[in-house]
C-alpha cells in the first residue's frame, strides 16, 4: 500500500496518508486541521521550504508583494485555482517582500513569480500574471 507525505497547512507538521485516501478528508495527525484544506497556504521562509521538500504531492509557491498591482490581480484567481487540487497539488503564497530567503535560493527576481515543485525539485516557473484557468491547467498537468 503507497503512502504520500502531506505537510499540514495549519501547523507545518508531516503526516503520512494513505494514496488512495486522497480524496477524503484527513486530519493532521498534531494539530487535527483538514489536510485536504484546498485555500492558499500563507509561509514563511521556514515553512515553505518544509512544503517544497518535505510534500509528496505538487507544491505551487505563488512569489508576490501586497505592492506588486499584477501580484494582487491575480489573488483571487489564485485562491480559486487551489480551490479544485485539495490533496493533489498545495498552493502556497509567500510574500517576498517579508521573506526573502526562499526568494533569494530559487533566483526569483521578478514578481509574481509562480514555481512548481515536485518531490523537492523544481520543474517549472512562470514569472507573470496568470488567469485562474491557467493556473488550474498548469496544477492538472502536475498531478
Amino acid at each position: 500500500m503507497e503512502t504520500l507525505k502531506i505537510v499540514c497547512p495549519e501547523c507545518n507538521s508531516v503526516n503520512t496518508v494513505k494514496s488512495e485516501v486522497r480524496n477524503e478528508s484527513i486530519p493532521c495527525s498534531e494539530c487535527q486541521v483538514d489536510l485536504d484544506d484546498p485555500f492558499p497556504v500563507e509561509v514563511t521562509d521556514e515553512s515553505c521550504t518544509t512544503h517544497i521538500i518535505e510534500n509528496d504531492i505538487a507544491v505551487l509557491v505563488d512569489f508576490y508583494s501586497s505592492t506588486c498591482g499584477p501580484c494582487m490581480a491575480m489573488y483571487d484567481d489564485y485562491e480559486d485555482a487551489a480551490l479544485g487540487f485539495g490533496l493533489k497539488v498545495r498552493f502556497l503564497k509567500i510574500n517576498a517582500d517579508t521573506y526573502q530567503k526562499v526568494a533569494k535560493e530559487y533566483g526569483v527576481s521578478a514578481l509574481p513569480t509562480i514555481i512548481a515543485f515536485k518531490k523537492g525539485q523544481e520543474v517549472n516557473r512562470i514569472s507573470s500574471q496568470l488567469s485562474r484557468v491557467e493556473l488550474s491547467l498548469w496544477a492538472e498537468s502536475l498531478i
